[in-house]
C-alpha cells in the first residue's frame, strides 16, 4: 500500500510541478510579448501606412493614365484600421476598346498598383456587360487596396 501512496504523491507532485511551470510560461510570455505586441502592431501599422502613402502618391501621379481607362477618378479614402487600407472610387464614363485596354496595361506594366487598379476597372466593366440589369447602369467602382483587396460596383437607375 505504501507504494500506491508514494506513487500518488509523486503524481500529485508532478501535476503541481507541471501546473507551476505552465503558470511561469504564461507569465514569461506575457512579460516578453505584452509590451512587444503593441510595438509590433505599431511597426506593422507604420509599415502599412508607408505603403498606403506611396500608393496614394502613385495614384495621384497616374491620374492622366487612369483617365484613359473610361473612368473618371473621383476620390480616395484611407481607413486607419489594422491593417490600414486605401479605397479609390471611379465614375464610369465610357467604353474603351480592347486595343486601348491592352495599350494602357502595357504602359503601366512596371507600376503594380496602377496595373491592379486598371485590371479591376476592366473586370468591373466586363462584369457589367455580362449581367443584364435592365434599367440600371454601372455608376461607380470602388477598389480597396490593403491586406485583403476588394472591389464593389454601384449601379443606378437610368
Amino acid at each position: 500500500m505504501e507504494t500506491k501512496e508514494n506513487s500518488g504523491s509523486i503524481i500529485d507532485i508532478a501535476k503541481e510541478t507541471v501546473s507551476t511551470i505552465a503558470e511561469k510560461v504564461i507569465e514569461v510570455k506575457e512579460d516578453m510579448f505584452g509590451d512587444e505586441q503593441s510595438a509590433i502592431l505599431t511597426e506593422f501599422r507604420e509599415a502599412s501606412m508607408n505603403k498606403i502613402h506611396n500608393s496614394m502618391t502613385n495614384i495621384s501621379n497616374s491620374l492622366g493614365l487612369l483617365s484613359k481607362s473610361g473612368y473618371n477618378f473621383k476620390s480616395m479614402n484611407v481607413s486607419l484600421g489594422i491593417p490600414p487600407s486605401l479605397s479609390t472610387q471611379f465614375l464610369y464614363e465610357r467604353e474603351i476598346s480592347k486595343e486601348e485596354k491592352e495599350s494602357l496595361l502595357e504602359e503601366v506594366k512596371d507600376n503594380r498598383i496602377i496595373e491592379l487598379i486598371l485590371k479591376c476597372l476592366f473586370k468591373a466593366n466586363d462584369f457589367y456587360h455580362s449581367v443584364n440589369i435592365g434599367s440600371y447602369k454601372m455608376d461607380k467602382v470602388t477598389i480597396t487596396l490593403g491586406l485583403t483587396p476588394g472591389m464593389s460596383i454601384n449601379f443606378e437607375k437610368k
